[in-house]
């Protein structure tokens, strides 16, 4: 049996090493194709779907059109990486994620506002329109799933309040959500993530709070430079494009300009670093590592991708346990092993546990929310 070279071509693409007709017909297969009635073949049938595709790939100039053989081979892969994954764990006797297993689909729009009087707003529920007032300022769940801040007519409370009432915006695991700051900072919100922040900013300044990730384009006000806290990290900037990654089960703080700058330091340090876009901040064990970055990979999840860039195996776990809402667990240790590519956040859990048990040497038991990942 020689299935070295298709798996070998399925790992190129997840590294990103296909050339552009390879990268065609994985794509073909993955985005044209859902697995709804895949069967356990036999040995026999297994060699021969494998040999079919193992010719296809061997192609030569002159025996057919480039998009017919991305056809029948997309049709064979299809078929061919259902049996991978069905026929392989069929062998052992273990309950291993299947057709039959419970589906879990991807995070929604989905948050919950907090008042500074402590009263708590489901954002999954509540419908659009005003849901409060608060020091003069109008708080509205606009059509499009944000919550926007606009200050009532004729309304004298904004300008002359002296007390700062702070609002939290918190996603859960499988949420995300997007909020217009009093300011017109706009905020997008990753799973898991919160963010703190006055109903009214100070006159000199506009200090927020930030846990887990999110992607800020700010307002630009020179008068008022804006400041994001995240664990023992301070962001100062006037107006620009960054993405803050600050998730507590991660190793470093990330910090990602993509347009302006901003300085980075410590917490209550007089001096930071500068960013310029492209670049990435890594601060780690009190230091900060200045590196250029994979932008299109940091802003993936805010356009609805997952983007591994050879990350390793625990750190693609932890995002598909928080925009799932579920527990992945391993005993097992993965030695070296990364992963690469880009799947859609909009797929469902199984569909994505399927291409990586498909491309990588990994293993996935489902027991309801409860998934066992093994090499």
């Amino acid at each position: 049996m020689q299935s070295t070279k298709v798996k070998e071509l399925l790992n190129r693409y997840l590294s990103g090493d296909c050339n552009e007709e390879e990268k065609a017909l994985v794509e073909t297969w993955y985005l044209k194709h859902e697995v709804a009635n895949p069967k356990i073949l036999s040995e026999e049938e297994y060699d021969t779907d494998v040999r079919i595709i193992q010719d296809t790939l061997d192609y030569k100039p002159g025996r057919t059109t480039l998009w017919t053989r991305i056809s029948i081979a997309a049709l064979i892969l299809f078929t061919l990486s259902a049996t991978f994954y069905f026929y392989y764990e069929g062998k052992q006797d273990q309950q291993y994620v299947h057709k039959d297993q419970t589906d879990i689909g991807p995070g929604t729009d989905k948050a919950t506002l907090t008042l500074s009087d402590g009263s708590k707003i489901s954002l999954t529920d509540v419908e659009n329109g005003e849901i409060a007032t608060q020091s003069g300022l109008k708080v509205a769940k606009t059509a499009s799933g944000q919550i926007d801040y606009t200050v009532l007519p004729n309304n004298k409370e904004v300008k002359s309040s002296r007390i700062i009432e702070y609002n939290t915006i918190t996603t859960p695991r499988g949420g995300k959500y997007q909020i217009l700051l009093p300011d017109g900072t706009t905020v997008w919100l990753d799973a898991a993530s919160s963010l703190k922040y006055p109903v009214q900013f100070a006159a000199n300044e506009r200090n927020v709070e930030l846990v887990g990730q999110a992607y800020f384009d700010v307002a630009k006000d020179k008068n008022k430079p804006f400041k994001v806290r995240s664990g023992k990290q301070q962001i100062e900037v006037f107006g620009t494009q960054f993405n803050v990654n600050a998730y507590s089960n991660q190793a470093a703080i990330l910090t990602t300009l993509l347009e302006g700058s901003v300085s980075v330091s410590l917490n209550g340090s007089k001096t930071g670093k500068m960013l310029k876009p492209g670049q990435q901040a890594a601060l780690e064990d009190q230091h900060f590592q200045i590196n250029e970055a994979d932008v299109e990979e940091v802003i993936a999840w805010k356009n609805g991708y997952f983007a591994f860039e050879k990350d390793d195996v625990r750190t693609v776990l932890n995002k598909l346990e928080r925009w799932y809402d579920v527990d992945i667990i391993s005993d097992h240790s993965f030695g070296q092993m990364k992963i690469g590519g880009t799947i859609s956040r909009s797929k469902s859990l199984l569909e994505v546990l399927r291409v990586l048990q498909l491309t990588r040497k990994i293993k996935f038991k489902a027991e309801g929310r409860r998934i066992v990942a093994m090499p």
